[in-house]
């Protein structure tokens, strides 16, 4: 049986940015890449009001997932990672099985980011596009063509809103293990890497990768040979 690997995407993406994965993962490995509300195929739906909302948004396909398979894993990347982070506890608390493993990259431990957070999403356009240049991985032609700028202003402005307004609530940490990744020159995380294993009772392990905050696309190779040796890993022991 093939592992599902739910992928939950960063601020201002769809489902689209894992799909390009697809051809590169373990064949034992079938991606389910999570489309938020407000783009791709859920273009016409209105954005979330709140990180709550999303989640609830993602419960019903992360429980099909959970109750159809014997295991499945999860992947999170930036304002994903957030997403991800709260779907797990969700999870817990109703009784859904967890993922085997679970992947969150380019965000710092939920206590820190949540620290000294500025409401970036309240910014003069001009002003918020320099912002989000900080993160990198914005492609030079949304600058190019207005009418894409049109198009993706107001997801990101909806996403940057769901982080820059998410409040943090203390909880006992969860009962698995977390892989934690992250670009060795981003800026944007908040706090030591450390810090996440308050949030496991089983220990984190940190892999840093030569980019920034989307090392995502600079070391994609690398980044799927992680998430296929985990994977593989977990099929040897429960075999799936």
């Amino acid at each position: 049986m093939s592992v599902p690997l739910i992928c939950l995407p960063y601020a201002g993406g769809s489902a689209q940015v894992y799909k390009r994965w697809m051809n590169r993962l373990h064949p034992s490995v079938r991606l389910v890449p999570a489309e938020l509300a407000g783009r791709g195929s859920r273009m016409k739906e209105p954005f979330y009001m709140d990180v709550a909302e999303a989640v609830q948004d993602l419960l019903p396909l992360i429980r099909q997932t959970a109750l159809n398979s014997d295991s499945y894993a999860l992947f999170g990347h930036s304002m994903g990672c957030l997403l991800g982070y709260e779907v797990l506890h969700a999870l817990f608390e109703e009784g859904t099985p967890l993922p085997s493993k679970v992947f969150f990259s380019g965000r710092g431990a939920p206590h820190c980011e949540h620290e000294g957070r500025r409401q970036i999403y309240r910014l003069p356009d001009d002003e918020f596009l320099k912002e989000l240049q900080k993160f990198g991985g914005m492609k030079s032609e949304l600058f190019e063509h207005p009418e894409l700028l049109k198009i993706f202003m107001p997801i990101l402005r909806a996403d940057i809103q769901l982080v820059d307004e998410y409040v943090y609530h203390k909880r006992p940490p969860l009962p698995l293990r977390l892989d934690i990744l992250n670009g060795q020159n981003d800026d944007c995380i908040t706090g030591p890497l450390s810090e996440w294993e308050l949030h496991t009772t089983l220990g984190c392990e940190q892999h840093a990768f030569d980019g920034g905050h989307f090392y995502l696309d600079e070391r994609e190779q690398d980044v799927i040979a992680l998430i296929n040796k985990r994977l593989s890993e977990a099929h040897a022991t429960t075999r799936f």
